[in-house]
Protein backbone atom coordinates (compact mmCIF):
# COMPACT_ATOMS: atom_id res chain seq x y z
CA UNK A 1 0.00 0.00 0.00
CA UNK A 2 1.83 3.20 -1.24
CA UNK A 3 0.90 6.17 1.45
CA UNK A 4 1.33 9.06 -1.00
CA UNK A 5 0.14 11.99 1.59
CA UNK A 6 3.40 10.94 3.93
CA UNK A 7 7.55 11.81 3.61
CA UNK A 8 9.61 10.66 5.95
CA UNK A 9 12.93 12.11 7.71
CA UNK A 10 14.92 9.40 7.59
CA UNK A 11 18.47 10.50 8.95
CA UNK A 12 21.43 7.70 8.50
CA UNK A 13 24.84 8.02 9.70
CA UNK A 14 27.96 7.49 6.39
CA UNK A 15 27.92 4.06 7.35
CA UNK A 16 24.41 3.01 7.36
CA UNK A 17 23.99 4.52 3.72
CA UNK A 18 27.00 2.71 2.19
CA UNK A 19 25.38 -0.53 3.76
CA UNK A 20 22.08 -0.03 2.13
CA UNK A 21 23.08 1.61 -0.99
CA UNK A 22 25.75 -1.36 -1.59
CA UNK A 23 24.94 -5.23 -2.87
CA UNK A 24 25.84 -8.40 -2.57
CA UNK A 25 24.57 -11.06 -4.83
CA UNK A 26 21.65 -8.56 -6.82
CA UNK A 27 20.11 -8.26 -3.22
CA UNK A 28 18.57 -4.59 -2.68
CA UNK A 29 19.14 -3.84 1.34
CA UNK A 30 17.47 -0.27 0.62
CA UNK A 31 14.30 -2.18 -1.00
CA UNK A 32 14.22 -4.10 2.46
CA UNK A 33 14.30 -1.11 4.78
CA UNK A 34 12.05 0.20 2.69
CA UNK A 35 9.13 -2.64 2.96
CA UNK A 36 9.92 -2.39 6.46
CA UNK A 37 9.26 1.90 6.73
CA UNK A 38 6.14 0.97 4.76
CA UNK A 39 4.90 -1.46 6.96
CA UNK A 40 5.51 0.65 10.21
CA UNK A 41 2.56 1.49 12.20
CA UNK A 42 2.01 5.69 12.43
CA UNK A 43 -0.13 4.97 15.32
CA UNK A 44 -0.65 2.98 18.14
CA UNK A 45 -1.91 -0.52 16.78
CA UNK A 46 -3.43 -3.92 18.66
CA UNK A 47 -2.03 -6.47 16.39
CA UNK A 48 -3.16 -10.42 16.89
CA UNK A 49 -2.33 -13.39 15.50
CA UNK A 50 -2.81 -16.69 16.68
CA UNK A 51 -0.97 -17.36 19.97
CA UNK A 52 0.08 -14.28 19.73
CA UNK A 53 -1.02 -10.20 20.55
CA UNK A 54 0.55 -7.29 21.22
CA UNK A 55 0.56 -3.04 20.73
CA UNK A 56 2.72 -1.73 17.85
CA UNK A 57 3.89 1.77 18.98
CA UNK A 58 4.68 4.63 16.28
CA UNK A 59 7.51 2.97 14.35
CA UNK A 60 7.11 -0.42 14.27
CA UNK A 61 6.18 -2.62 12.03
CA UNK A 62 5.32 -6.71 12.18
CA UNK A 63 6.49 -9.00 9.88
CA UNK A 64 8.41 -12.08 9.95
CA UNK A 65 11.33 -13.31 7.92
CA UNK A 66 9.35 -15.42 6.39
CA UNK A 67 6.54 -12.95 4.64
CA UNK A 68 9.38 -10.19 4.23
CA UNK A 69 10.98 -12.75 2.11
CA UNK A 70 8.49 -14.08 -0.05
CA UNK A 71 7.08 -10.63 -0.31
CA UNK A 72 10.79 -9.58 -2.25
CA UNK A 73 11.78 -12.45 -3.86
CA UNK A 74 14.63 -13.15 -1.44
CA UNK A 75 15.64 -16.31 0.33
CA UNK A 76 14.96 -16.08 4.43
CA UNK A 77 18.65 -16.61 5.33
CA UNK A 78 19.47 -13.41 3.04
CA UNK A 79 16.88 -11.36 4.72
CA UNK A 80 17.74 -12.62 8.16
CA UNK A 81 21.69 -12.00 7.33
CA UNK A 82 20.58 -8.57 6.11
CA UNK A 83 18.37 -7.60 9.27
CA UNK A 84 21.16 -8.74 11.58
CA UNK A 85 23.28 -6.13 9.83
CA UNK A 86 20.41 -3.69 9.91
CA UNK A 87 20.62 -4.33 13.56
CA UNK A 88 24.29 -4.06 13.87
CA UNK A 89 24.44 -0.49 12.43
CA UNK A 90 21.25 0.69 14.84
CA UNK A 91 19.16 1.03 11.35
CA UNK A 92 16.60 -0.85 12.98
CA UNK A 93 15.89 -3.19 15.96
CA UNK A 94 14.63 -6.78 15.36
CA UNK A 95 12.82 -9.02 18.21
CA UNK A 96 11.33 -12.23 17.76
CA UNK A 97 8.51 -14.12 19.31
CA UNK A 98 7.63 -17.79 18.14
CA UNK A 99 4.93 -16.01 15.73
CA UNK A 100 6.32 -12.82 14.21
CA UNK A 101 9.10 -10.57 14.31
CA UNK A 102 8.74 -6.42 14.86
CA UNK A 103 11.27 -4.15 13.74
CA UNK A 104 12.09 -1.44 15.63
CA UNK A 105 13.01 1.86 12.99
CA UNK A 106 15.49 3.90 14.99
CA UNK A 107 16.57 5.85 11.53
CA UNK A 108 13.24 7.52 11.33
CA UNK A 109 13.06 10.83 13.62
CA UNK A 110 9.43 11.65 11.95
CA UNK A 111 7.11 11.58 9.16
CA UNK A 112 4.81 14.62 7.66
CA UNK A 113 1.40 13.57 7.11
CA UNK A 114 -0.42 16.49 5.46
CA UNK A 115 1.33 18.68 7.17
CA UNK A 116 1.52 17.11 10.19
CA UNK A 117 4.54 15.74 11.99
CA UNK A 118 4.25 12.56 13.85
CA UNK A 119 7.40 11.93 15.80
CA UNK A 120 8.77 8.84 16.18
CA UNK A 121 9.81 8.14 19.65
CA UNK A 122 12.38 5.10 19.25
CA UNK A 123 14.68 7.27 17.29
CA UNK A 124 17.79 7.88 18.30
CA UNK A 125 20.34 10.68 17.59
CA UNK A 126 23.40 9.50 14.79
CA UNK A 127 25.81 10.67 17.67
CA UNK A 128 23.45 8.12 20.27
CA UNK A 129 23.69 5.53 18.24
CA UNK A 130 27.26 4.15 18.65
CA UNK A 131 26.90 4.17 22.35
CA UNK A 132 23.21 2.29 22.08
CA UNK A 133 24.47 -1.38 21.07
CA UNK A 134 22.83 -3.22 24.07
CA UNK A 135 20.33 -5.49 22.32
CA UNK A 136 16.23 -4.28 23.53
CA UNK A 137 14.42 -7.00 25.50
CA UNK A 138 12.73 -9.83 23.58
CA UNK A 139 9.07 -9.98 23.05
CA UNK A 140 7.42 -12.59 25.07
CA UNK A 141 4.82 -14.86 23.47
CA UNK A 142 2.08 -12.27 25.35
CA UNK A 143 3.49 -9.63 23.64
CA UNK A 144 5.10 -7.67 26.08
CA UNK A 145 7.65 -5.47 25.00
CA UNK A 146 9.53 -2.51 26.00
CA UNK A 147 7.47 1.09 25.92
CA UNK A 148 8.63 4.24 23.97
CA UNK A 149 9.03 5.87 26.87
CA UNK A 150 12.30 3.35 28.03
CA UNK A 151 14.59 4.79 24.89
CA UNK A 152 16.10 7.56 24.16
CA UNK A 153 13.80 10.17 22.55
CA UNK A 154 14.47 13.55 20.93
CA UNK A 155 12.64 17.30 20.45
CA UNK A 156 12.08 18.57 17.15
CA UNK A 157 13.93 21.70 17.97
CA UNK A 158 17.12 19.66 19.10
CA UNK A 159 16.67 16.75 16.12
CA UNK A 160 17.39 19.17 13.80
CA UNK A 161 19.98 21.28 14.90
CA UNK A 162 21.83 18.64 16.39
CA UNK A 163 21.93 15.93 13.59
CA UNK A 164 22.21 18.37 10.95
CA UNK A 165 24.49 20.69 12.26
CA UNK A 166 22.50 23.59 10.92
CA UNK A 167 19.54 26.02 12.00
CA UNK A 168 15.66 24.01 9.97
CA UNK A 169 13.05 25.75 11.42
CA UNK A 170 10.66 23.44 13.98
CA UNK A 171 8.12 23.20 11.30
CA UNK A 172 10.56 22.20 8.49
CA UNK A 173 10.10 24.61 5.90
CA UNK A 174 13.23 24.54 4.24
Amino acid sequence: MMKTDLNYCIVLSSEQLAYLAGSKYGIDRMKILHRLIEEAVLKETDYAIKGFSTTLQVGQAVLSEVDLASRLGYDKKTISRVLDKMNQLGIVVSTQSNRTSIHTLKCISAWMRSGNRIDNPFYVRLKDRQNDKEDMPAISDEGKQPSPSSFPSVSPQTAATEDFGGDIPADNQI
